[in-house]
Formats: structure tokens, sequence, C-alpha cells
């Protein structure tokens, strides 16, 4: 018998209500920063996958759509290059707690997480 592979929704809830909150005991200001960031993120893939946020899933989560984020973060929603490191932070943290979850994703978080590590420093 296999175990279930949790959907995104959730572990976009256990995410927020066990690793942020009770974990990392993060306060409700920073954990609205990461709430907003993966809000972005995922209506940002979604649009690129032609797919209702509803639909969205892990395998939706590339590396190609957060490099496409970061950049559409900077050229269409003009933000400065300390706010995209900020929310490449908070990717980061997600998929990082994704590889927690499900080892088995190791290779596209690391690949996900970390497109930028010669580029631009923050």
């Amino acid at each position: 018998m296999s175990a279930r592979t949790p959907s995104l929704g959730e572990l976009l809830f256990s995410y927020f209500e066990d690793h942020l909150k009770c974990q990392k005991g993060l306060r409700p200001s920073s954990i609205g920063s990461y709430r907003d960031t993966m809000s972005l993120f995922l209506s940002y893939a979604a649009k690129e996958a032609g797919r209702k946020f509803s639909q969205m899933s892990l395998d939706d989560l590339t590396c190609e759509r957060v490099l496409g984020f970061l950049k559409w973060l900077e050229e269409q929603r003009h933000n400065h290059i300390r706010t995209r490191n900020q929310r490449l932070a908070a990717l980061r943290t997600f998929f990082d707690y994704i590889v927690q979850r499900l080892p088995e994703g190791l290779k596209e978080a690391q690949d996900s997480c970390y497109p930028l590590e010669e580029n631009r420093s923050p």
C-alpha cells in the first residue's frame, strides 16, 4: 500500500499552519508576507499553465515558472531587486518544506529554488 501524495492545497495549508506558525513561530506580519508571495506566484503560475488556480498541482511549479515569475516581478510589477530576492527567499522556504514532506521532489526543488545563486546579490 503506497501513501497518497498530498495535494498542493494540502501542502500549502500545512506549510502556513504547521511549518510557518508552529515550527518556525513566525509573526502574523511575516506569515502575511509569505502568503502574498505564494499568492502572486501561484496566480502567475496558473496563468502560465493555462489552468484555474484551483486546478494547480506541484507539477506546475517548475524552475521555468519560478524564473519567469522573478522576471515578471521586475519587469511588469517594477519590483526592486531586493523585493524580488525577498520573494525568492519565500519560495525557497516553501520548496524546502516540500522536500521535507516529499523527498522525491528534491531535483525540481533545487532547480526552482536556486536559479540565481551567481546572478545578483540581495
